[in-house]
């Protein structure tokens, strides 16, 4: 059987606020190299909220620089019911990569929040895209809700993960949402010890989705 870098071409690490500034970030780093090196991925690339201080970007292009495979930082806005995020990537094109607007959203965030806002973005030339929408606690509780956001034209990208489990029967929901096409790209939610329990729990996980259907690799 394939590893999932040999399907996926491309891992994407989703790192939160609090894990960029731990004191243990470069230890952390160097399990994410052996994850990336025991999944077989030909490139890799990090998302990490788009106000991250400089000192810690600069770790990150030093540790990106040294990984014998290409690897890149992309930027996400970590977004609540609250948040502005349509008009503030008007004021300020740099929050996107390309075409793409990438939004983190709080586990309690509102769908409400979300509908004219993706409308607000496609007006502007802009793509949606929701990382870890199982996150989301409400969302998660039913598959139509992410068919919802699917068809008002966001895209979503799923980690799979059992730490977001969606129902007792977490796995073939997920195996149903890409055989939907919801998923547009897949995500790791952290990073991983390949050597823990897991690891190898949410591995098994994904593979089970993305060798039930056709699988596009990743790219962003």
């Amino acid at each position: 059987m394939k590893t999932i870098g040999q399907i996926l071409k491309k891992d994407y690490l989703l790192l939160r606020e609090n894990e960029l500034l731990a004191a243990d970030l470069a230890s952390k780093l160097i399990l994410h190299a052996q994850y990336l090196s025991f999944c077989d991925f030909a490139e890799f690339r990090l998302m990490i909220p788009f106000n991250t201080p400089q000192n810690i970007i600069e770790v990150l292009n030093k540790w990106i620089a040294q990984q014998n495979i290409p690897g890149a930082i992309r930027n996400y806005i970590p977004v609540d019911n609250k948040s502005k995020f349509d008009t503030d990537v008007a004021m300020n094109p740099e929050l996107s990569f390309k075409d793409w607007i990438a939004i983190l959203p709080s586990p309690d965030f509102h769908y409400e929040s979300l509908r004219k806002k993706i409308w607000n973005l496609s007006m502007g030339g802009k793509a949606l895209l929701i990382l870890l929408p199982e996150s989301v606690n409400t969302w998660r509780k039913s598959a139509s809700t992410f068919k919802r956001i699917h068809l008002k034209g966001a895209n979503m990208a799923f980690s799979g993960s059992s730490l977001y489990p969606m129902g007792w029967f977490h796995k073939r929901q997920l195996r149903e949402i890409h055989q939907y096409r919801l998923v547009h790209m897949w995500l790791t939610p952290q990073i991983y010890d390949v050597n823990s329990a897991l690891f190898k729990k949410d591995m098994a996980i994904r593979l089970d989705a993305i060798t039930s259907s056709t699988t596009s690799p990743n790219d962003l």
